[in-house]
């Protein structure tokens, strides 16, 4: 089981086909593609995997922001026609986009002639970002890599950067369960303030206990809190394709069997529910 994977359709380098491909051949029984604030590859994803043993949970990962700390909150069994849920995505596709281009005008200002369209080639999927710019940047000539371009001119504090729109985290589980989904909050420990986790953990459908980033230590102390709030345990490898990190994370973390067993269950559920 494998429940937090990216695809091109956001910061991810694989298409939904090579996800699948791969999930397939490491015998995974289901998986859910968890795209930055999209649902873009959804679809496509539900019909490759119709008739085959492997089983896909329609998600989510919308990227919020509380007490100035990062935020992910995870929809799984989400409608992913669900009005609201298009309204706001598209929402925050825009407001992204405006974001990019006011980095652009800042850039230009700097006397760094890159464009939108520049950018816009680099991201090759839907979530355009700074990662974006800076790749742009890299191909003209202006930086070695992204943490370089990043240091120098696009991070917090930097001459160009530009604050972001967020969601607040209860924003996105009142979206999520709008669109009959569960909210579960990712990667607990990368929230980095246990205050912020302690405060969310009574508003969740259920907790990623199990992650790529997560010490044995971590998850055993994530799954005493999942336990204490009766909380939906999930885990997923978080990978984002060949090039964005050290390996190909997809498949690697290990879930205990009971968890999947339990996951698979309210799967069923689900599929029973909307005649999948």
């Amino acid at each position: 089981m494998d429940l937090h994977i990216h695809s091109l359709h956001s910061d991810g380098t694989m298409s939904i086909k090579k996800i699948i491909e791969i999930a397939e051949s490491l015998n995974l029984e289901i998986i859910s593609i968890t795209d930055h604030d999209t649902v873009s590859g959804v679809q496509e994803a539900i019909e490759l995997v119709k008739g085959k043993e492997i089983k896909l949970v329609p998600g989510i990962e919308i990227n919020t922001e509380y007490k100035k700390k990062e935020v992910h909150i995870l929809g799984y069994f989400i409608d992913i026609f669900n009005d609201n849920l298009i309204e706001t995505i598209e929402y925050l596709r825009n407001e992204r986009v405006n974001r990019v281009k006011k980095i652009i005008t800042k850039l230009n200002n700097l006397n760094i002639p890159i464009t939108f369209e520049e950018v816009l080639e680099q991201s090759k999927g839907e979530s355009i970002g700074r990662p974006h710019i800076a790749l742009a940047m890299i191909k003209k000539g202006y930086g070695k890599t992204v943490a370089e371009i990043f240091d120098e001119y696009i991070d917090q504090g930097k001459p160009a950067y530009v604050e972001r729109f967020k969601l607040s985290p209860y924003d996105a589980i009142k979206l999520i369960r709008n669109a009959n989904g569960i909210a579960v909050l990712a990667h607990p420990r990368l929230v980095k303030d246990e205050d912020i986790v302690n405060e969310l953990l009574p508003h969740l459908d259920g907790l990623e206990v199990f992650h790529s980033e997560h010490t044995e230590e971590d998850s055993n102390y994530y799954l005493n809190k999942a336990l204490q709030y009766n909380l939906i345990v999930t885990g997923g490898s978080d990978c984002h394709g060949i090039g964005k990190g050290k390996e190909l994370l997809l498949g690697t973390v290990k879930i205990p069997k009971e968890y999947i067993s339990n996951f698979k269950k309210i799967y069923k559920e689900w599929e029973g529910r909307n005649n999948v």
